[in-house]
Formats: C-alpha cells, sequence, structure tokens
C-alpha cells in the first residue's frame, strides 16, 4: 500500500481568508484571485512531488487492471504534433482525501460561476468533477498549441473547465494562460481560480515558461453525465473517486 502523507488533525483553511472573494467575468471566463489558501496550495504541491517521486499505480480490481496515478504530458500526442511536455498526477487516484478537501474548492467556485451563467445547470442530466490533475511544469515546457477541452469525441461531455495556479510565476518567466478569441491571459498566481466553458469558443494555450520556477496548477472538468451509470459513480463504487455532483437547478 502506497505511505500517506503525514496530516496534522486540523487541516489549514482551503480558502484565503484574509479577502473577500468575488468573480470576475469576462466573456464566459470567471476568475477568483487567491481564492485557495497558500496552506493549502502548498499541500497540494508536496503531494504532488511525493507521489510523483513514486510513480504511483493503483490496483483497483485485480492484478490486470491498474489506474496510472501519474502521467508525462508529452506521452499523450504523438512526437511533434502538438509539443506537449510536463509531468501530471491525477489526485483522485493518488489521496482520494486530498482530492475530497480540493474538491469543496472547486465546488464553492463552481456556485460562484453558475451564479451568473445559471445554463451550465439547467439541463436533466447532472454536472459533476471528480477528476483533479495536478500538472508541473518546468521551464522550456508547456501545452503551447491552441486548443478547447472539448476537443475530441472522447471529452464531448465536458461542459465547464476549472484552472487552479498553486503558485506564482513572475510576468518575466512567462507561463500564462492565453485565451485566443477573448484577447485576454492570465499569470499564475498562488490560489486564483479560473473557469471557462470547454468548448470552441475559449480556445486557449500555456505560453512558454522560462526561468527556475516550476508552474504547478491543478485542473479538471464539469462534465455532463446522464443517467446512474457514469464514471463518478462507478468510481465512487470502487472507493477511488470522491466528486462534487451538482444536479440541475
Amino acid at each position: 500500500m502506497t505511505e500517506q502523507p503525514p496530516r496534522d488533525k486540523q487541516l489549514p483553511p482551503l480558502l484565503n481568508m484574509e479577502k473577500d472573494h468575488k468573480m470576475i467575468f469576462n466573456e464566459g471566463i470567471g476568475v477568483l484571485e487567491n481564492y485557495a489558501s497558500k496552506e493549502w496550495c502548498q499541500i497540494l504541491i508536496d503531494s504532488f512531488e511525493m507521489y510523483n517521486e513514486q510513480k504511483l499505480s493503483k490496483n483497483i480490481l485485480n492484478d490486470h487492471f491498474h489506474v496510472e496515478g501519474t502521467n508525462a504530458g508529452r506521452t499523450q500526442f504523438k512526437e511533434g504534433t502538438l509539443g506537449r511536455h510536463d509531468e501530471q498526477l491525477f489526485l483522485e487516484v493518488a489521496d482520494s482525501t486530498l482530492a475530497s478537501h480540493t474538491n469543496m474548492i472547486i465546488g464553492s467556485a463552481f456556485e460562484l460561476y453558475v451564479n451568473e451563467y445559471q445554463g451550465v445547470t439547467n439541463s436533466a442530466d447532472p454536472v459533476s468533477s471528480w477528476t483533479c490533475k495536478i500538472q508541473k511544469t518546468q521551464a522550456g515546457g508547456g501545452y503551447h498549441i491552441w486548443h478547447c477541452e472539448d476537443g475530441a469525441f472522447v471529452y464531448r461531455d465536458r461542459v465547464l473547465t476549472w484552472m487552479l495556479y498553486l503558485n506564482d510565476i513572475p510576468v518575466e518567466n512567462g507561463g500564462a494562460t492565453d485565451f485566443l478569441h477573448q484577447k485576454c491571459s492570465f499569470q499564475p498566481t498562488t490560489g486564483t481560480m479560473v473557469m471557462w466553458p470547454a468548448t470552441y469558443t475559449h480556445m486557449h494555450r500555456g505560453s512558454f515558461l522560462t526561468g527556475d520556477i516550476p508552474k504547478y496548477i491543478a485542473t479538471g472538468w464539469f462534465l455532463r453525465e446522464p443517467g446512474n451509470v457514469t464514471n463518478r459513480i462507478i468510481g465512487e463504487g470502487l472507493g477511488n473517486v470522491s466528486s462534487h455532483h451538482v444536479l440541475n437547478k
């Protein structure tokens, strides 16, 4: 069994309590500056480093079926096609407790987003976010190609993308998230949450990263999942997923 990181009896606050939080909107993009606490962001970074070093693989059914907890982004695409290079940890596989607490941050931000864009939940189908992927990008890396999050058939159920910056990156080092049609960029600052529609209206990319500070983010998607047999429910039945689950309002 994989050794879990030690935890104090009292966890640090999930949210930054030093400021009032108001989501700012720009053509479908919602931003909460410094929303998550610095302490929680550091916990996620430290957990990433520990689990990534172990190259976690979790056996959830038998000796022939494993869920990989870590991944190298460059292995997702054919050599030279998209130029991606990063390291990834799927937190819901590695540590369901950390994932469920992080989902509380995501869920509270989601509520602020849908107060503005109520159409996200105006459906007979449930909307849920059950994946929490932590990514580490070193200098020279990133995902520099313009893309959207539902740009393939297998991703067609993605409705809303969320991203949480886990550390500060100086402007001179690059590493911003650029949005093509909205003509805006967001520089990583610790605890800042960004949410946007997963479709072609919000093409985006990660700008080139330089310097000696790795970029850490947590990211995932709210998906529309019809019926009672969904990835989320299957994962929860296996004791492998803890999700933020929202029914239509």
